[in-house]
């Protein structure tokens, strides 16, 4: 393999580095402030992915790292896929309606209640899928296999990143988002492209918000976003 160079150290620091600490960083305040909009939060989850994905595909081709390649997944890897996506549905559902019925603050930023934010939603899950497959069990996978030498170094170390950079959903699903993480490598790995990945990770993340958005409605979970736990009580009239 080539080396790294300035853009892939770039990458590394910007995904490995200045991501995850700015993910801990919003995490430990996420409860003190109160939340955005929703549609505002999906429409802003979609144009970072854009932008993040836009720049790990440059940096792809800079770096000679191919990404998309032409030869096109098998049968076989495509039930792989389905019989991963239908695994996590099955194994998370029941995480996914607990936190509902705890009134998790946070779960609110990822449910979708209405036909607008479906749609936003649904936006949000193909950018992730495709974006942070070529970002992180792409480029950077590859950008870290380079420096390590070893490909399992480099799957552990993506998904330690992706996992800390998903700290906003909470420690405990952080931990989740590791073992994914290692499911979407071996599904890159396994197959020889993204492709499936990419289809994998998007269908997941849109059934789960569909998910949140049932329990929410069957546990009559409010509206609008909880207050932050210590936000003052609203003067009486």
């Amino acid at each position: 393999m080539s080396g790294i160079g300035p853009a892939g150290y770039a990458h590394i620091a910007l995904f490995g580095i200045f991501l995850p600490y700015l993910a801990v960083k919003s995490a430990r305040m996420l409860d003190a402030r109160p939340f955005p909009p929703k549609a505002k939060h999906f429409v802003a989850i979609i144009v970072q992915l854009a932008i993040f994905g836009v720049f790990s595909a440059l940096v792809a081709r800079i770096s000679w790292i191919v990404i998309l390649p032409a030869r096109a997944p098998s049968a076989k890897h495509w039930l792989l896929g389905a019989a991963v996506v239908t695994a996590m549905v099955v194994l998370m559902r029941p995480q996914w309606r607990k936190r509902v019925l705890k009134r998790s603050r946070r779960v609110w930023l990822f449910m979708p209640r209405t036909g607008r934010e479906r749609a936003l939603w649904t936006g949000c899950s193909l950018a992730a899928g495709i974006s942070e497959e070529i970002t992180y069990r792409g480029v950077l996978f590859a950008l870290l296999w380079r420096l390590t030498g070893s490909a399992l170094a480099a799957a552990l170390l993506v998904a330690s990143v992706f996992a800390v950079s998903h700290m906003l959903q909470g420690a405990k699903a952080a931990a989740i988002i590791f073992a994914i993480s290692l499911a979407f490598q071996m599904l890159a790995w396994v197959s020889g492209s993204l492709y499936v990945g990419m289809a994998v990770h998007a269908l997941y993340d849109i059934l789960a918000g569909l998910h949140y958005g049932k329990y929410g409605r069957e546990l009559d979970y409010p509206l609008e976003a909880l207050p932050p736990p210590n936000a003052a009580p609203a003067p009486s009239a």
